[in-house]
Order: structure tokens, then C-alpha cells, then sequence
């Protein structure tokens, strides 16, 4: 099992999925729902947004203005969008600093100079076959790893804590990472949980 002392420790965060029962229902019944984020944002700090719901996040921008400062934003870029230069520069601007990343299969169709190497992601392969996983994705660049993981359903506590660390153990030192979980919300505060009494949790912003 790896350690914090390794190098490389892990932080979580959920993927958006308002359909979700279990995400209807963590969030109180007279929230407007263009509030849901900054209540979001009051529990974890760090939200990926799926390439499904691309265009509704990025056609209209005034949700932005209601973000709070500590919430980032992570963006899976569809694979299918045609010039996808001009509209992740565009969300870039509009997020600033609540800009966490842009998750890319391929950032090489992005035009030279078009975002700072910082603010995208390229496809890695993903985690080793693991009990717990379903599913997993990875992205990387110089400074950050980011994980996607559909977790197998019914995890109990010691099936959660095997599938941190198998996460845990596929890290590269000296880079921050986060795990985004297709779960609800008490799953997301079980893995902060089990983050924080096995010494693997990042201890960042």
C-alpha cells in the first residue's frame, strides 16, 4: 500500500450527475437549481463536469458568477467536437481560476498556444483491473493526474478502502491527483473518509 509519505497523495470528488436519486436528493427541495453548484462547492471542491453536458455548461455562462472562489471545475472535452480551440479558450476565460482542467483524449488537436499546457489533460491508460472498479479512466500532464472511476455497485467499506488504494498505488510521485467517483454523496464522504484514517488523503488547497 502506498503512503502519503510517498510523494503522492489523492483527493476525491464527485462527477455531475444531477439525474442521480441519491444527488436529488442531498440537495435541499426550495434550492433553485441554479444553486446547486455553490452548495455543492460547501462539501467538496473539486467537480467534473461529463462531456454529456458539455453544451450546457458552455453555451451560457452566467452560472459562473454564482461559483464559489474554492470550487474547481474539471471538464471531460467531447471527442466528437469539431474544433474544440475556440470553445475551451472561451471557458477558460469565462472560469478563470475555478478552472481546474480540461480532460482531453487527444490535446493535440488544440491549437498551439491556444491555453497554458497547465489547464488541459491528454488520455493515459487506465488503472490495472482491480476488485471495486467497473470502470476507470486516467489523464495526466506535467503536474496533475486526474482519475475517473465507476465504482462496482454495493461497496461496502473495506471494498471502498481496496479500490482507494489500488488508485493510490498507480500514482506517479510529486503530482497532485484527484480521484472523481460515479457515486452519490455518502459513497463520495465514505472514500473521504477512508482518505483521511489510511494517510492517503491530499492535504492541499
Amino acid at each position: 500500500m502506498g503512503s502519503a509519505a510517498s510523494g503522492h497523495s489523492l483527493r476525491v470528488g464527485a462527477v455531475h450527475d444531477d439525474a442521480d436519486p441519491a444527488w436529488k436528493a442531498f440537495y435541499p427541495e426550495d434550492l433553485p437549481e441554479d444553486w446547486r453548484l455553490a452548495y455543492y462547492g460547501n462539501y467538496w471542491k473539486d467537480l467534473l463536469i461529463p462531456a454529456g453536458e458539455w453544451e450546457q455548461f458552455t453555451l451560457d455562462s452566467n452560472w459562473i458568477r454564482d461559483l464559489p472562489d474554492a470550487l474547481r471545475l474539471y471538464f471531460e472535452v467531447p471527442d466528437d467536437l469539431a474544433e474544440p480551440g475556440d470553445p475551451c479558450a472561451r471557458l477558460a476565460a469565462a472560469l478563470g481560476p475555478r478552472l481546474g482542467g480540461l480532460l482531453m483524449v487527444d490535446p493535440s488537436v488544440l491549437p498551439a498556444g491556444v491555453l497554458p499546457p497547465g489547464q488541459f489533460l491528454g488520455r493515459a491508460p487506465g488503472l490495472p483491473a482491480s476488485d471495486g472498479i467497473a470502470a476507470s479512466a486516467a489523464f495526466v500532464n506535467e503536474t496533475s493526474v486526474v482519475l475517473v472511476l465507476t465504482p462496482e455497485p454495493g461497496l461496502g467499506p473495506p471494498g471502498w478502502r481496496s479500490l482507494l488504494e489500488a488508485a493510490h498505488a498507480c500514482l506517479p510521485a510529486a503530482r497532485e491527483a484527484i480521484a472523481f467517483l460515479r457515486a452519490g454523496p455518502r459513497e463520495l464522504e465514505l472514500a473521504e473518509t477512508i482518505l483521511r484514517l489510511s494517510g492517503l488523503a491530499w492535504r492541499g488547497r
